[in-house]
């Protein structure tokens, strides 16, 4: 995990996260000088708890990326899959829930930024609609 996304996609979220109904304000906390992750905290609005969002630059999101993901990441914050063409396993997603962490891609986070349990929240991308 790393600092190897295309700046595009971090604008794209900075800008959506600046037009989602339920963000009060958001922040980049990481040190760019000296971090090797990108990671936000998003305050919501609603009495929503604030959220931590690590922004993930892998092609392929395993199970040791996520026992290897950075101290801050822990309960009730979302692992973002950033890169578009990047997948993940559901097997991934069963244990975070467990830690009451959240992973997906762009649309999964958009659409937890609605629930306090985002960690329950069952995107799109994972739903079996026929």
């Amino acid at each position: 995990m790393g600092r190897n996304l295309h700046y595009t996609i971090l604008q794209y979220l900075e800008s959506a996260l600046d037009k989602h109904t339920k963000v009060l304000s958001w922040e980049r906390v990481d040190n760019s000088q000296t971090d090797e992750h990108y990671i936000y905290l998003v305050r919501r609005l609603d009495g929503l708890s604030q959220i931590i969002v690590h922004l993930s630059d892998e092609y392929e999101y395993s199970l040791d990326d996520y026992f290897q993901k950075p101290d801050s990441i822990r309960e009730r914050a979302f692992i973002l899959v950033a890169r578009p063409e990047a997948v993940y396993d559901d097997s991934i997603v069963e244990v975070a829930q467990q830690d009451q962490v959240s992973i997906g891609k762009f649309g999964a986070l958009m659409g937890a930024l609605y629930t306090e349990r985002h960690w329950d929240y069952v995107p799109k991308e994972r739903r079996n609609e026929s």
